[in-house]
């Protein structure tokens, strides 16, 4: 499987609930309610393949960057911290209900708590990293 778009690294979603999720990553109340999959790459983005986009609590249609903030260095920074195993690997959330153009942005993706996230920009393969089910409660327990 190949993904692209919003990805947060595993540890910001290891061992939550998926409304926790929900919260934490900014998507529309009842977006997980049908599930979903957590994939994780098994390459990893370089330059020119991702933008920094911030954190969750402005969503990313949203986002202008900072004036006085270098991309370059935020660029560095994350790569640097970047692994393809492990707690600091980078993720995505597939959910089931998919993305609706029919639906404002700002409802479907609220302003969520703040996790770092960054808009990878080419598909890259990607690996089953676990199942989303039992909402509200059921706990996202990545498989590494």
């Amino acid at each position: 499987m190949d993904a692209k778009g919003c990805f947060t690294q595993d540890k910001y979603l290891a061992g939550r609930s998926l409304r926790e999720i929900e919260k934490v990553i900014g998507f529309q109340e009842g977006r997980l309610s049908h599930g979903g999959l957590v994939v994780a790459l098994t390459q990893l983005p370089g330059r020119g393949q991702f933008r920094c986009v911030g954190y969750t609590n402005v969503s990313m249609h949203n986002f202008q960057m900072p004036k006085d903030l270098d991309p370059s260095v935020l660029e560095k920074n994350a790569i640097e911290a970047w692994q393809l195993t492990g707690r600091n690997r980078l993720v995505k959330v597939l959910p089931t209900t998919r993305h609706d153009p029919g639906l404002h942005p700002d409802v479907q993706y609220p302003h969520a708590n703040g996790i770092p996230q960054w808009d990878v920009s080419v598909e890259l393969p990607c690996i089953v990293a676990g199942n989303l089910s039992d909402y509200p409660e059921g706990i996202y327990r990545p498989q590494y």
